[in-house]
């Protein structure tokens, strides 16, 4: 498993907005150990899919950056897949987009319902 690092996230964002601004750093070290997480023998979440949403739920929700969150949390998201293999569909735009509002709103919170729509992107 591949995860990505600090400074991955930091590039990320970087490349979103040009220079960054860090709001929080401890939200970041916290998304970086949670898509890990486990409670004993059980991982937290265990397919990559849900592993993809916790990027996209904790960056965007967390708002660890002054701007960019969406787009670095939802880029997060993808860069995590590729880096573990998966295929992407080339007609994702608009399904990135809208999943990026609708956690930003709080239309979708939970992590499962994330990784469902992540899912529906992998071929």
């Amino acid at each position: 498993m591949r995860y990505l690092t600090i400074a991955e996230i930091l590039e990320v964002a970087e490349g979103h907005v040009g220079r960054y601004h860090l709001l929080d750093e401890n939200r970041l070290h916290y998304v970086v150990e949670a898509v890990s997480g486990a409670f004993g023998d059980t991982e937290l979440y265990p397919t990559l899919s849900q592993k993809a949403a916790v990027y996209a739920h904790h960056i965007i929700t967390g708002h660890i950056f002054l701007d960019g969150n969406k787009r670095t949390g939802l880029h997060c998201a993808v860069l995590f897949l590729e880096f573990n293999g998966c295929t992407l569909r080339l007609d994702l735009d608009d399904s990135i987009i809208d999943l990026g509002f609708k956690i930003a709103d709080g239309s979708i919170t939970d992590i499962d319902a994330i990784a469902k729509h992540i899912q529906s992107w992998i071929l």
